[in-house]
């Protein structure tokens, strides 16, 4: 006990400082756990009582002050929301569809704050590896904004840089969360809120890691990919934990120009589907958010995928074991669903939830005007509400098939399974 004393005031102090600097938040934090109790009384009667349609109205009340909250939050709040919004396995579909509008208009910092944290990086000298640099981020995203520049062999780069405080902030908003868990856990009863809020801390934790998205790329950059699709060069004697720098990769967004031409876009569209196909099932190496913001249309035609700090991979036999799974929960198969749950490693099986599913699927499959990324859908939910315990890879697989098939379904482009179903 002795040995500890000296370092408890310590401990103390930095405790103190950690909730003087949030104070801002955690009210807002405060606020918001005052306001869901005003919303348990408020849908009183149906709390708990498992019916999803008449839980509707009490998941949106609680997703709209969510949301709220993590947009007046900012910073790690908005990658938190990001996180969950990618989530149908974990959260009813409210939650999905509030945190989904957060992705756009993240704030910049000011240069005045950015060149301590560039000096922190690369050292007082640091505009000695460019020859030129500009200070007006070009975008920005949740935790970080990227800024072009030129290296001294004339190579034009862009430069991720991590927000100052982001790392200081996330501690003191990883705390706040864990307290918000406990007000929400009355809420929603049916998922477990802890180990979600555990695994979305643990996840962002890893992407505040810049070092890791580097690796990605420098992984993703050795693979055989189709013609036409570009992985930006990294640089990595410049890198660090909160600074990224690669290739500057000129262009226009894949989203604008689905806004702008969508004739044009619509080939480059078959384009990313065939890819994303090639990485989850044949490299089990993927991108895990290929939403069109994350490509890039250049002036040669070519599709350069961004953004690689959401990367998933799967192993050879567990692709396998997810593809025959798959295929026989969309219909494309026959036996036994137990087995095949059994090698895909998941978990909470039982022949009374196995009969529960396939009488869900049964009447799903009625539904004939049902897309791919319906029916993928309707099986999270269903593996939701059975508390079947998914594994991760798993999870990735299906949200990008999900994704790239709505995409697909949105612009009436047929979907390629690209030999899904043979694998």
């Amino acid at each position: 006990m002795e040995s500890t004393t000296p370092n408890q005031p310590q401990r103390l102090g930095e405790t103190t400082r950690m909730l003087w600097n949030a104070r801002g938040r955690y009210k807002r934090v405060l606020a918001t756990a005052a306001s869901l109790q005003k919303v348990v009384w408020k849908h009183r009667k149906v709390l708990g009582s498992g019916d999803e349609q008449a839980l509707q109205p009490l998941h949106e009340d609680v997703a709209a002050s969510l949301a709220t909250l993590f947009r007046d939050n900012g910073g790690a709040w908005i990658k938190f929301a990001q996180f969950l919004s990618c989530r149908p396995d974990l959260l009813p579909a409210p939650y999905i569809d509030a945190f989904s509008h957060l992705r756009e208009n993240a704030p910049k910092a000011h240069f005045d704050d950015i060149q301590p944290w560039l000096k922190a990086q690369l050292g007082h000298d640091w505009a000695d590896s460019f020859s030129a640099f500009n200070i007006i981020p070009m975008a920005a995203a949740s935790i970080a904004q990227v800024h072009n520049a030129t290296l001294k062999s004339g190579a034009e780069v862009a430069v991720k840089l991590q927000q100052p405080r982001v790392s200081q902030e996330f501690s003191e908003d990883a705390a706040a969360l864990r307290l918000l868990a406990k007000a929400l856990k009355p809420l929603l009863r049916e998922v477990d809120v802890e180990q979600i809020i555990n695994q979305l801390i643990t996840t962002t934790e890893r992407e505040l890691d810049f070092r890791l998205e580097m690796t990605h790329m420098q992984d993703f950059s050795e693979l055989p990919h189709l013609p036409g699709i570009k992985v930006p060069r990294v640089y990595p004697t410049l890198c660090s934990a909160q600074m990224l720098v690669t290739e500057w990769i000129e262009g226009k967004s894949l989203s604008t120009l689905l806004r702008e031409d969508e004739e044009q876009a619509r080939p480059l569209l078959e384009r990313l589907q065939a890819s994303m196909m090639q990485q989850v099932l044949e490299f089990g190496l993927f991108h895990a958010d290929p939403h069109p913001g994350n490509f890039i249309v250049t002036p040669d035609g070519d599709l350069a995928v961004l953004d690689f700090g959401a990367v998933e991979y799967v192993a050879a036999e567990d692709r396998q074991h997810y593809t025959a799974l798959l295929m026989r929960l969309l219909g494309m198969g026959d036996g036994p669903l137990l087995p095949l749950f059994e090698a895909a490693g998941f978990g909470g099986l039982t022949e009374e939830r196995l009969e529960k599913l396939s009488a869900a699927l049964v009447s799903a499959r009625q539904d004939t005007d049902a897309t791919l990324a319906d029916n993928l859908r309707t099986l999270l939910d269903e593996f939701r509400r059975l508390r079947l315990v998914m594994p991760d890879s798993f999870v990735a697989m299906v949200r990008v098939l999900i994704t790239v098939g709505g995409l697909m379904t949105r612009y009436q482009i047929p979907f390629s399974w690209g030999g899904f179903g043979a694998r």
